[in-house]
Formats: C-alpha cells, sequence, structure tokens
C-alpha cells in the first residue's frame, strides 16, 4: 500500500480533478488503511470513501453510505472521467455489503385491505431508509410522497 491514495473527480464536461490523499479507513477489515472517508455534506460523518482494493495507490471503488448508518451499501467504478458511475459490487471476501436490490415490505396504509405503499431497506438493517408508493418504481421512492426516511430512528 502507498501512503497517499489518488482519486479524482470530474464532470464530464471537462478533465477531472485529481487528489492525493493519505487513506484513513480500513474497508477491508485487514488491519491496513486502504481508503480515503470524504464527507461531502459537512455532518462530520463520513458519507463515502475512496477504496483503493488492489493497493496500487488509485481508488478504483466509490463506497457510498447513503443514509449515514455507517454502513457502505453501494459501491461505483470510474469509467475514467471522474464520474463513478458503474455500478459495481465490493471484492469478494473483504465484509463489505454487497450491492443488492432493498428489501421491501409492502403496507396498507389506508385499510382497504390492498397493500399501498413499500418499505425499502436499502442497507438490510431493518430499518426501512425510503418508501415508495405501488406502481412506483422499486428501486427508488416517488417524489410526491417525500422519499424521506419514515422510521425516524
Amino acid at each position: 500500500m502507498d501512503t497517499v491514495i489518488e482519486y479524482c473527480f470530474g464532470t464530464g464536461h471537462a478533465p477531472p480533478t485529481h487528489w492525493w490523499t493519505a487513506p484513513d479507513l480500513d474497508l477491508d477489515g485487514d488491519g491496513r488503511l486502504d481508503a480515503v472517508a470524504l464527507d461531502f455534506d459537512g455532518d462530520g460523518r463520513s458519507d463515502d470513501a475512496m477504496w483503493d482494493t488492489d493497493g496500487d495507490g488509485v481508488a478504483d471503488l466509490a463506497a457510498l453510505d447513503l443514509d449515514d448508518d455507517g454502513v457502505r451499501e453501494s459501491f461505483y467504478a470510474d469509467g475514467g472521467g471522474g464520474l463513478w458511475e458503474t455500478a459495481a459490487d465490493p471484492p469478494p471476501d473483504t465484509g463489505a455489503v454487497s450491492a443488492r436490490p432493498p428489501a421491501e415490505t409492502p403496507l396498507d396504509t389506508d385499510g382497504d385491505g390492498r397493500p399501498d405503499t413499500v418499505l425499502l431497506d436499502g442497507d438490510g438493517d431493518g430499518f426501512a431508509d425510503a418508501y415508495r408508493r405501488v406502481g412506483y418504481r422499486a428501486t427508488g421512492s416517488d417524489s410526491s410522497t417525500g422519499g424521506a426516511d419514515p422510521s425516524a430512528r
């Protein structure tokens, strides 16, 4: 492992901007620092991490914590422009959570005997991370329902 990890971000309309930062996370659990924590929303918690899975000093996965629970549930690879646009699974045997569709729990919230709302648990922690109305896309939430975290934990 190098003493810094190189990573870049871009807009797709100009060359990406490169950074070199000392790793401060151990995402594969082997006791060696292999990722750089990023706090994009300024709340003091790591939202994302740039992960050097092969130890060559260059980040090859963006590991995202979508709901600020400390579990990185989505992974993306960069196509070369710093966009991190390609969904990916973490390396096997790292203990990282694999990318997977969210668990869904249908609910009848209006009492008519038919499900009308679906709770989505994207990280498998047993708490809903989002919701959608029945009939909308299973991979997101309907913006008219707010899509907010209904679990209020």
